[in-house]
């Protein structure tokens, strides 16, 4: 059992290094809009075709979210990470480029900073992002653009470094989905309310994977591995107590305000 555990990860890292070197192939659709997972894949062909052959050190198959955003013009959930005991803020940015701001929170309220580090959407903000006036789902997932003030001077511009994260929706979103479409004048039986949520489960779900291979799933782990392997909690930690020295220090509170504020997207 261990040896055949053994060579089931050796022939992941034998699919994963075959796939960064092998040149992907296009996916043709027959009809329909692309989703953005499509988009990005094939966002990902063309930039692997502009590699020069031979060359390890040069890749442009990288950033394809940031580069996608930037060619359609896509709305985005903006965080604003500041330095110190300023805490971080959300903000909309719309598809025309104007961006205006909605609530300042503090570090200490970390649970939305939890789901940017899983990549997954948080389910309180389902409801609010629906009532705004900016269209800012593409294929039931958000695009968040984290804004780090904290390791840039005054003096650099920009001011800050960025970086894209799509935010995908869970079980908790699609049940909010649910909840909020059926919260109607109509009557929705539970049969109704059932088929409603296969149906929104298979708009959302990435393809299934048939095949009994162990190597599968050791595929699948040590590529969650080398994404997360520096977001573990004592790596959170370290990086925590190293890079703000404030929070040896009582930090004011009072002048933020609570999560519940985040009800100003349905303002906006």
């Amino acid at each position: 059992m261990q040896q055949a555990l053994g060579e089931a990860f050796d022939h992941a890292d034998y699919l994963i290094e075959s796939a960064q070197l092998r040149p992907p192939k296009r996916i043709c659709l027959s009809s329909g809009r692309k989703s953005v997972f499509q988009k990005l894949h094939d966002l990902y062909v063309e930039e692997c075709e502009k590699e020069p052959e031979g060359v390890q050190e040069l890749r442009t198959n990288v950033n394809l979210l940031e580069k996608l955003v930037m060619r359609e013009n896509l709305s985005c959930l903006v965080v604003n990470l500041y330095p110190g005991n300023e805490g971080y803020s959300l903000m909309l940015s719309r598809e025309n480029g104007s961006e205006f701001e909605t609530i300042q929170l503090p570090y200490e309220e970390k649970e939305l900073l939890e789901y940017l580090d899983a990549e997954e959407l948080p389910h309180i903000l389902v409801d609010l992002l629906e009532k705004s006036q900016v269209n800012i789902f593409y294929s039931g997932c958000v695009i968040a653009e984290i804004r780090d003030y904290r390791q840039c001077s005054n003096m650099q511009s920009p001011g800050y470094q960025s970086r894209h994260v799509l935010l995908r929706p869970t079980m908790q979103t699609l049940a909010c989905d649910v909840h909020s479409i059926t919260s109607d004048n109509h009557k929705w039986t539970q049969e109704d309310k059932l088929v409603l949520e296969s149906q929104l489960i298979l708009a959302t779900a990435e393809p299934l994977c048939l095949d009994p291979s162990v190597a599968v799933a050791c595929t699948a782990n040590r590529l969650l591995y080398n994404k997360q392997k520096m977001n573990t909690h004592s790596m959170k930690q370290c990086f925590k107590r190293y890079s703000r020295s404030s929070l040896s220090q009582p930090l004011e509170l009072s002048d933020c305000p609570p999560l519940s504020q985040l009800r100003s997207f349905t303002s906006c």
